[in-house]
């Protein structure tokens, strides 16, 4: 019985170990669909660690830009992680911040998740899927955010 109890427990540690993968490339850098101005995303890889920092800057369709009419102000929402559910597709939770840091005392709400997935260390996919809850306070970031989704292919700028 001791043995069989040993074993289940070396099997339970070794399943976060078993369980990481290692991204194929380094994708740290800025990506962009060059038919379509005016987004990107930045994408951070930890080198170590595995972990993604990856920002979506785009526009927010809650707020109109009155200098510009018929444009909105900007909006970034921020990957602060992630999972490489293989070495080359990476999957995280999203949000929305107020613009303060992502520190204990940052406003920030889960609004849905975004998905990477490079077919070389040029070129990938980039799938969004933002749904934020429902009932949030109108001082939240998040209020009045409309659900969004797509697929958008990306293409690493170069300079």
């Amino acid at each position: 019985m001791r043995r069989i109890i040993i074993t289940a427990v070396l099997a339970l540690l070794a399943l976060p170990a078993a369980a990481q993968v290692t991204p194929a490339a380094n994708y740290t850098d800025l990506w962009y669909l060059p038919s379509e101005s005016g987004w990107g995303v930045s994408f951070t890889q930890h080198t170590g660690s595995n972990q993604v920092f990856a920002v979506w800057y785009t526009y927010d369709p809650r707020r109109s830009d009155s200098a510009n009419p018929g444009r909105y102000k900007p909006l970034w929402i921020v990957m602060p992680g992630g999972t490489w559910t293989s070495p080359t597709t990476l999957q995280g939770a999203v949000y929305v911040t107020d613009g303060q840091s992502l520190g204990p005392k940052a406003n920030a709400t889960q609004v849905g998740s975004f998905s990477f997935s490079f077919t070389g260390t040029s070129n990938g996919t980039f799938t969004y899927d933002i749904a934020p809850p429902q009932g949030l306070s109108p001082s939240d970031p998040a209020y009045g955010l409309p659900s969004f989704s797509g697929t958008k292919s990306i293409t690493r700028q170069g300079f």
